[in-house]
């Protein structure tokens, strides 16, 4: 297992610190972070550099506020289990979930310290609370929105390819939150009259198969729901969509710098900054059930035009003039 702190300096005096702020320094408070990343994924380290740079512009400053514990899990189950477990006994003050399946392995590991998900699928559904306004649990957290991005990926890829019958969903079966994206995308494909061939994968050498039987069945573009499993092997899924040449549409604009077609969800980044603010007011005495769950607020459109170009695909001027990030 391994384990990281990162320790810092304050810039200033104690004397110059605010009163309630001087009060909680007295000892440094924990912050656990849970994430299914590798040790090495550089977009993990980017996602986790927001959050603490966030927490240090909120005052926080590792070494003498707060100490940070960063688990990096993977995708394996028991281990997930083992880490929070671990996080939890180390008695945090505030666990910050990276997946709805670090936050599920969290709640089996304690009903009591307070976790905020950085990125949680529909926490009704899955059974984090049962109020958003209020959370019911020990979690609260920033959404995925994956209801409405479901419709929205679809009128982008109809847009992008307005001859589309048929589309592909490549999803993790083993998360219950993909469970839930699963029907809100054949909701999608239903109001836009489009067949869609659902392909559940649990391991990563499920990916080549699912590949292959969506290009069998000649769809228009494939979906890559985001999910741990899919986004660590993201390049493979793209180097295997591009070998087919099947347009592919994924969540995160890393993927379509990698290479992907076309992303469109979250900025992943705000809602680690989001996170930080959340630990913030934890730290200072918030309760969880006055932290309401909330929507992202802030969507990202990318489209890679080189991957466009080797598929023979022109992209409407409309499509490009809406998008964030126009990769050459």
């Amino acid at each position: 297992m391994k384990r990281r702190s990162f320790v810092s300096l304050i810039v200033g005096t104690a004397a110059a610190w605010p009163l309630p702020l001087r009060a909680l320094a007295q000892h440094a408070r924990k912050i656990g972070i849970l994430t299914t990343s590798p040790e090495n994924d550089p977009e993990a380290a980017r996602r986790i550099a927001a959050l603490r740079q966030k927490l240090h512009d909120l005052g926080w400053i590792e070494g003498k506020e707060i100490q940070i514990d960063i688990r990096f899990a993977g995708t394996d189950p028991a281990r997930l289990r083992s880490e929070a477990t671990a996080l939890v006994a180390a008695a945090q003050d505030a666990i910050v979930s990276t997946t709805s399946t670090t936050t599920r392995s969290l709640l089996d590991a304690t009903r009591k310290l307070p976790i905020v998900a950085a990125v949680s699928g529909d926490p009704i559904e899955l059974g984090f609370t049962k109020s958003l306004s209020h959370p019911t649990e020990n979690v609260t957290g920033f959404t995925t929105f994956n209801e409405t991005l479901a419709a929205k990926r679809f009128e982008i890829l109809r847009e992008l390819l307005p001859k589309m019958q048929r589309a592909a969903l490549i999803w993790v079966a083993a998360n219950p939150q993909q469970e839930l994206l699963e029907k809100q995308t054949k909701k999608a494909a239903e109001t836009l009259g489009t067949e869609l061939i659902s392909l559940p994968i649990k391991t990563a050498t499920d990916i080549a198969p699912a590949l292959t039987t969506a290009h069998d069945r000649a769809v228009a573009a494939l979906i890559v729901a985001a999910d741990p499993l899919t986004v660590a092997n993201h390049r493979i899924i793209i180097e295997g969509c591009m070998a087919k040449r099947m347009p592919a549409m994924h969540s995160y604009v890393f993927e379509a710098k990698d290479g992907a077609l076309i992303s469109y969800g979250i900025d992943i980044l705000d809602n680690y900054r989001r996170a930080a603010e959340y630990v913030d007011r934890i730290l200072r005495g918030s309760k969880i059930s006055d932290l309401p769950f909330q929507e992202p607020t802030r969507f990202t459109l990318a489209i890679n035009i080189q991957t466009a170009r080797t598929l023979g695909i022109k992209v409407p001027a409309s499509l490009l003039s809406r998008a964030d990030e126009v990769i050459e």
